[in-house]
This record gives C-alpha cells, sequence and structure tokens, in this order.
C-alpha cells in the first residue's frame, strides 16, 4: 500500500480533494455523454429513398438487359447474404432477379419461334 501511515493518506486526501471531485465531475459527465441515445430518425427516412432508387434501377437493367439483371440481382443477393444486410438488400435483389428472369424468359420465348425468323419448319 502506497501509505503506511493513515494519518499521512488522510492528509493527502484532504489537500487534493477538490481534484479528485473534479476529476469524477469529469469522468461522470464522458460517461453520460457516452450513454446518450442517438437519433435515428434521419436514418428511417434515408432508408425509404435510398431502397426505392436502387429497385427502380434494378428493374430498369433488367428490363435492358436481362443477363445483366440476373448478375446485379444475385450479385445483391450473395452481398446481402455475406455481409448481413437488412432486408431492403434481399427485397431489392430478389425483385430485380426475378423481373431480369422475367424478361429473360419472354425474350427466349419470342426468339425460339419460328414464325417470322425466316426459318423452314
Amino acid at each position: 500500500m502506497p501509505y503506511k501511515d493513515p494519518e499521512r493518506k488522510k492528509e493527502w486526501e484532504r489537500l487534493h480533494r477538490t481534484e479528485r471531485v473534479a476529476r469524477r465531475r469529469e469522468q461522470r459527465f464522458a460517461e453520460s455523454v457516452e450513454q446518450t441515445p442517438r437519433p435515428i430518425a434521419d436514418r428511417k427516412l434515408s432508408v425509404g429513398v435510398g431502397f426505392v432508387v436502387p429497385l427502380i434501377a434494378g428493374g430498369a437493367l433488367a428490363a435492358w438487359n436481362p443477363k445483366v439483371g440476373i448478375g446485379a440481382g444475385g450479385l445483391t443477393l450473395v452481398v446481402a447474404a455475406v455481409w448481413k444486410k437488412n432486408w431492403a438488400w434481399w427485397l431489392v435483389g430478389c425483385v430485380t432477379l426475378f423481373i431480369a428472369l422475367l424478361f429473360y424468359f419472354t425474350d427466349n420465348e419470342k426468339t425460339d419461334s419460328p414464325i417470322g425468323s425466316g426459318a423452314q419448319a
């Protein structure tokens, strides 16, 4: 123990009382600042807009080139699974993949038909 003499310890505590009280007050204030909840209202508003734009862009990409749309939708789902993203990532990936597959198979049905392609039956 640093103070073998209890009287010296009491004397030191009496002389440094104001410093110790000020240090404790600063520590309490720092702890209260760390524990204050951060507002998440701004984040909730940006999630709505931030998830509609990729949804529309994914649908447009799938309509323009279904193979690229399949890749983008699949990649979005892989990213959502690997990095444990929220439900919006899963929804965007699924919708993009679904729209791309829809366009891919409807385009294939149109080109597989021999009518109008000049092929002999």
